[in-house]
């Protein structure tokens, strides 16, 4: 951040936005979440998320490319809001700390890393003989097994394919083999 900057208490909005991620650290629908700049260091600041997460994070001064002022939403000798933007993406997991990844070009997004999930083949007993089943029954899903070709159809009905960590920890999925078509296992809250 160019020195003759300052950057003090207030809201601000990041940029790029944090990207929140799921359990497998796929993306979820975007939050548009305001932070609060809690305290300024001569190498560090510390920004608290203001309403929805209740989580914080440190960022390093050369990750602040600058701060500007958002007057429409400020508040006349209130809460001062304002826009941030980084050189690094903020990512959100749900179950992780926050990390982040440099951007090619400051301000601009940078998507997580693909997500690569493990398409086990197992038998039509595997849900229910490895407590998966249970486990999702118990947590209100409605499961069953499913045609590949149906599976389009399905989500938009709410339906979505179970993925569970292996005992490596990777995301798997499950699958059966069939003559005709191959089949998949699936969720829906019920």
């Amino acid at each position: 951040m160019r020195s003759s900057e300052t950057i003090s208490a207030g809201a601000c909005r990041s940029r790029p936005s944090p990207i929140h991620l799921d359990e497998f650290g796929r993306e979820l629908p975007g939050k548009n979440e305001d932070w609060i700049i809690h305290s300024v260091a001569d190498d560090e600041f510390r920004i608290d998320e203001a309403i929805i997460l209740g989580r914080f994070t440190k960022l390093g001064k050369d990750h602040v490319h600058s701060f500007g002022t958002n007057p429409s939403r400020s508040i006349a000798g209130g809460l001062q809001y304002g826009f941030l933007k980084l050189h690094v993406q903020m990512y959100i997991p749900q179950n992780d700390p926050i990390c982040f990844q440099p951007c090619v070009r400051r301000g601009e997004r940078v998507p997580p890393p693909p997500v690569q999930t493990v398409e086990l083949f197992v038998d039509f007993q595997f849900p229910v003989k490895s407590g998966i089943q249970k486990k999702l029954e118990d947590a209100g899903y409605r499961v069953a097994w499913i045609r590949d070709s149906h599976l389009a159809g399905l989500e938009l009905d709410g339906w979505e394919v179970v993925v569970e960590r292996d005992r490596q920890g990777k995301p798997t999925s499950f699958h059966l083999r069939n003559p005709t078509e191959n089949q998949v296992y699936v969720k829906r809250r019920v």
